[in-house]
């Protein structure tokens, strides 16, 4: 399974809370990002691609495999940051500081308004990548490629490698990024 963080985004210089309610579209490196992974992948034939629904994976999807059905689905979205979601790091701190320092304790668990915790994002996602692994293993397809964001390829790596949950932001990534599960490590659980 290839898991692809799509490409950079507009106003990607900022640092603020993009979750998954703000739909922002590809730049152009993030553009030339997604044209150097469809000549990276140009002789592998995808068994099946999938996608979060958002324009900045879409849009990375596409331009990669311009030819293939792509299967969006919403669980594959970023984590909701909910009334954060838009707002630059310094607006939340300003506003809320104490719940911003909170956040920084409690990476895992905490949960801004109306928004998920990673582990609620964990929790989301953990059953379509059980759901993905096992039908595609049952039907011997290895070549997938899912293209959806640092959360969710963060709270799936942390489970996946038995990193803590608290340790999330120690997993670095840029902008199209491509991670690589060949097989489940011994001792996976998956979560249903």
């Amino acid at each position: 399974m290839f898991l692809l963080r799509h490409g950079q985004i507009h106003g990607h210089e900022k640092k603020r809370f993009i979750g998954g309610r703000t739909d922002i579209s590809l730049d152009d490196v993030g553009k030339a990002q997604a044209l150097a992974w469809q000549k990276a992948f140009s002789e592998i034939q995808f068994d099946a691609v999938y996608s979060s629904e958002l324009k900045r994976c879409l849009n990375t999807a596409a331009i990669i495999c311009p030819e293939q059905n792509i299967q969006i689905d919403p669980v594959l979205n970023e984590i909701n940051m909910g009334t954060w979601d838009g707002k630059s790091f310094d607006e939340i701190r300003e506003a809320v500081p104490l719940e911003f320092e909170r956040r920084g304790r409690q990476i895992d668990r905490f949960r801004p308004p109306e928004g998920e915790s990673f582990q609620d994002l964990l929790e989301r996602v953990s059953p379509f990548f059980n759901g993905c692994i096992k039908k595609h293993q049952s039907q011997q397809l290895s070549r997938i490629l899912v293209v959806t964001h640092a959360g969710v390829i963060r709270v799936m790596a942390s489970r996946l490698l038995k990193i803590n949950p608290k340790q999330l932001f120690e997993i670095r990534m840029d902008y199209g990024h491509l991670f690589l599960v060949s097989t489940m490590p011994a001792g996976y659980t998956p979560i249903l």
